[in-house]
């Protein structure tokens, strides 16, 4: 029973083995999942990185068979070490 689910993203690693798996279920599913981009108060990680971050994750979505609904994912920026997200 689950009515919605959150991508979670390492900001600097980018998409990784297992982000593909937990996408392709909640996809499966018909979820919309949220887009959440952690660690962003690093200092490596630029905007920059997070566009390219966010254009990865949408690559991902689109090949794994999203509907337009399911592509236009929220996203959120994050500090869990900080404790906080916008």
């Amino acid at each position: 029973m689950v009515e919605g689910a959150v991508l979670v993203v390492d900001a600097g690693e980018g998409p990784l083995a297992q982000t593909k798996f937990v996408l392709a279920k909640a996809l499966k599913y018909g979820l919309r999942p949220l887009l959440l981009l952690n660690k962003v108060d690093r200092p490596s990680v630029l905007e920059e990185r997070c566009n390219e971050v966010e254009s990865l994750v949408f690559d991902l979505f689109a090949n794994l068979g999203a509907t337009e609904e399911q592509l236009d994912f929220p996203v959120l920026y994050a500090s869990a070490k900080e404790g906080w997200a916008s």
